[in-house]
């Protein structure tokens, strides 16, 4: 005759095996999250100081650091970031970015206008197919203007060097 007591607690092991091992499966696919398999390589470059007064006057300056690249899919995505705290008042930022690919020679411009309203960053976001630019080191220059209802303030002329795979 068979221990009863022996089957519940085997049944309960198995259950809570099986539910440790769904739980723990669905943890996994929760944390690594769906296509991160297919994830665009990225990378971050400074630029230098790109140094500029906002239009707000007693707004933080406009200082974008950095250029978040990213490749995916046969096209380059560049990101330049920079913030305002102006409660409740933004600016427009028109930025051109000139690439020069240094294997290659192979040169181009691409603009970006976009806005920032606080508590929120900006960001200049540059698409180009990566065929036209080109892999390998590329030197960028960003000249930046910013705008206000009342003026224009130009931004220091900054650059440095990406690197695009």
């Amino acid at each position: 005759m068979t221990d009863t007591t022996d089957m519940s607690t085997n049944t309960r092991t198995r259950a809570a095996a099986a539910a440790v091992a769904v739980f723990g499966a669905a943890g996994l696919a929760l944390s690594t999250g769906p296509g991160d398999a297919n994830a665009a390589p990225s990378a971050e470059y400074p630029i230098g100081t790109c140094f500029g007064m906002s239009p707000n006057v007693v707004d933080v300056p406009y200082m974008p650091r950095r250029v978040i690249v990213s490749d995916y899919a046969g096209t380059t995505y560049l990101a330049i970031d920079y913030t305002s705290y102006w409660i409740g008042v933004g600016y427009d930022s028109t930025a051109t970015l000139d690439w020069h690919n240094l294997r290659t020679g192979k040169r181009g411009t691409l603009t970006s206008r976009s806005h920032v309203s606080p508590p929120y960053q900006g960001v200049h976001n540059f698409t180009i197919p990566t065929k036209t630019i080109g892999t390998g080191k590329v030197g960028v220059t960003l000249n930046t203007v910013n705008r206000n209802a009342l003026w224009s303030v130009p931004a220091t002329t900054c650059g440095g060097t990406i690197t695009v795979r």
